[in-house]
């Protein structure tokens, strides 16, 4: 590759990597349909520059092929093929975004840029959350109480807890996302010369730290501690030891604080997180046991769980840890790929622990990524497993005299591209570009569909039940495969349009085929069981409604009527 086009590739994938994480972060697609097509199309075109950058090289591991055929299986025998499907992106979009932190790994430059965007980004969530704790939430709290309108009890609960989520969905989120950026705030300090600018980033760290600590997640906390840990060498050699040891401080001292402040908690909504966890590995592990080879199906965790929960134990589509839940939805064989990533990652750390090279922040922040899913779920949340998975990228530098994309001598990658390896090259080339368009293209459908759904539950809520079943039946035709819409139009006739003939025959079409592509949802059972029951079809009602029960045994609504005993008649 010559050197400007070398430089031009360096400039975008760095654009890339800044144009993914401003919307990632701010905008979370797991909130914002459309921001997850946008991180879709930017890590679609990533991955294609990143294979043209390396010269049609593999992007992956020659030995990650031979996983394909498994995968495809877990994928093909799911029971929910959306759910799957929708698994299937977000696992790629991991795998792409660490190709593109690879991509740019070599290029100090771009590290640099990353790094600096991801410090901006902890200082925004910062702000974000010290103003929810201190204003946001206290001010919302004073106006729900004051309205007539019932609450949730569990609203009124987070309200006063006041744990900010900043741009995130949850405290524990926002948590993870600070043992990313902190590394990189003390690491930019270390870097710069000027006593202005240290300043700054001392003052952006504290800023991070006092949101961390207003979060009160102590997986949060434990990540950071993590992260913060592994960077002393490069951050602080000769004083490792005595700043490893006010870190441990630190942590224990925050973490009992946490610890005492949650159980004050444990009594509202939410029980105590530590029992609910443990409850939460215990039903993965029996899904695991259950179904070793192939998983319940990517995308099921939360299908399945109600049927192993017990007493005690709260209802969640998570498992609270990652990897068991990858393993419970995928079959056990991707603990291939997991245990290759943590391998690959500890021998990296150990070699940048032992050189101090520049690279170990970005190592550190990684371990802390994989360290902080082992006790949540931050890898199924792509606001934060998107800058987790580029700087397990940007951890596996090639070497510092390795451009992106250069060659160096007959057995290069570009040496494949030669008259004997074109057709090889062409083929990859199209069944690269085919996989990378269905990637971006589902997410645009996913988006659509999730967007007028979305639509239509808040159009229900604002009382425009018309528009919520128009919606609501344009997001069913955007996207056929997916149960959720038809849920929707299902339930609205139950609640609303019973009395019309016509809609009536709809809800119950909608909650057929609602159960045909989700057969193993306890709801959607229930539902097609009001039905049945409506056109008094007795025994098909209760068997639908005995398939429901099966399926979530502790659901009080799903219970099975008690048989009256018959008593005989004296003679």
């Amino acid at each position: 590759m010559d050197a400007q086009r070398l430089t031009r590739t360096r400039i975008l994938l760095r654009a890339l990597a800044v144009a993914l994480l401003v919307p990632a972060v701010l905008r979370p697609p797991e909130t914002y349909a459309w921001s997850g097509a946008v991180c879709a199309i930017l890590l679609a075109s990533a991955g294609w520059l990143a294979w043209r950058s390396a010269d049609g090289a593999p992007l992956l591991p020659a030995w990650t092929a031979g996983l394909l055929p498994l995968a495809g299986a877990s994928l093909l025998l799911s029971s929910c093929r959306a759910r799957a499907f929708d698994e299937t992106g977000l696992v790629s979009t991991v795998v792409l975004a660490a190709i593109l932190g690879k991509s740019i790994a070599s290029d100090r430059r771009g590290r640099e840029v990353v790094a600096g965007v991801l410090v901006a980004l902890g200082c925004i969530a910062a702000v974000l959350a010290v103003l929810q704790a201190h204003i946001t939430y206290r001010q919302e709290l004073q106006s729900l109480l004051e309205g007539t309108a019932p609450v949730s009890p569990y609203v009124l609960a987070r309200l006063r807890d006041g744990r900010p989520a900043g741009p995130f969905t949850l405290p524990a989120a926002l948590g993870g996302f600070f043992a990313l950026t902190l590394p990189l705030t003390l690491l930019g300090r270390r870097s710069l010369s000027g006593r202005g600018m240290r300043g700054v980033l001392v003052a952006a760290a504290l800023l991070q730290a006092y949101a961390l600590f207003l979060t009160r997640s102590i997986g949060g906390l434990a990540a950071t501690a993590v992260s913060v840990s592994l960077s002393l060498p490069f951050l602080a050699a000769r004083r490792r030891l005595l700043l490893l040891a006010a870190v441990a401080l630190v942590v224990l001292a925050a973490g009992a604080h946490f610890r005492h402040a949650r159980s004050q908690e444990f009594g509202a909504p939410g029980g105590d997180p530590f029992l609910l966890r443990a409850g939460n590995w215990q039903a993965a592990a029996g899904m695991i046991h259950d179904h070793p080879l192939f998983g319940t199906g990517p995308g099921s965790f939360g299908t399945f769980y109600p049927r192993y929960m017990r007493p005690g134990m709260n209802e969640t589509r998570y498992a609270h840890n990652s990897y068991l839940q990858v393993i419970a939805g995928w079959g056990v064989w991707t603990i291939v790929p997991l245990l290759g990533v943590l391998l690959a990652l500890a021998r990296r750390l150990r070699e940048s622990w032992s050189g101090r090279v520049g690279e170990l922040p970005y190592a550190a922040a990684a371990a802390s990524f994989l360290a902080h899913n082992l006790m949540d779920f931050t890898a199924f949340l792509p606001s934060v497993a998107i800058p987790g998975a580029l700087l397990i990228g940007l951890a596996f530098r090639s070497g510092e005299a390795v451009p992106v994309g250069a060659v160096a001598g007959p057995s290069a990658p570009a040496a494949r591209t030669g008259r004997g390896a074109g057709p090889a090259v062409a083929l990859r080339a199209f069944l690269l570009g085919m996989a990378l368009i269905g990637f971006a293209g589902h997410s645009v459908v996913t988006a659509l569909a999730t967007d007028l759904i979305d639509r239509a539950r808040v159009a229900a809520v604002e009382g425009s039940d018309r528009e919520a079943l128009s919606l609501a039946r344009r997001a069913a035709r955007v996207r056929p495969s997916d149960p959720a819409p038809r849920a929707f139009v299902a339930e609205w006739v139950l609640a609303h349009g019973m009395s019309d003939g016509v809609l009536s025959r709809e809800g119950r079409s909608q909650a057929e085929s609602a159960v045909r592509l989700d057969p193993e949802s306890a709801i959607l059972h229930y539902d097609l069981s009001l039905y049945m029951r409506s056109y008094r079809e007795t025994g098909a009602a209760y068997r639908e409604q005995w398939i429901a029960h099966v399926l979530f045994p502790l659901k009080q609504d799903y219970s099975l009527p008690e048989a009256v005993p018959c008593r005989r008649s004296e003679p």
